[in-house]
């Protein structure tokens, strides 16, 4: 026969497991967005490195601008 304590013993190990788990998903999604902000911080440190090689600094737009401009170009000639 289980006794009270057994069953209260089980109980109380099932709660804290319980609770761990609840902590280790939460950390898990934490870190999950702590890379996906690493990797979005990088590719745009990427881009920007990209801007600044092509002769624009730091204008962003103005290379955007330039390479609209030479898409329609582009398809203007096909």
């Amino acid at each position: 026969m289980i006794s009270c304590s057994h069953q209260y013993d089980e109980h109380l190990e099932h709660i804290i497991n319980s609770e761990n788990d609840d902590k280790r998903e939460r950390y898990a999604c934490q870190l999950e967005d702590i890379r996906n902000e690493a990797l979005i911080e990088q590719e745009h440190h990427e881009y920007m490195n990209r801007v600044w090689e092509a002769g624009y600094g730091t204008d962003a737009d103005a290379y955007e601008a330039y390479w609209t401009r030479t898409l329609k170009y582009y398809e203007q000639c096909q």
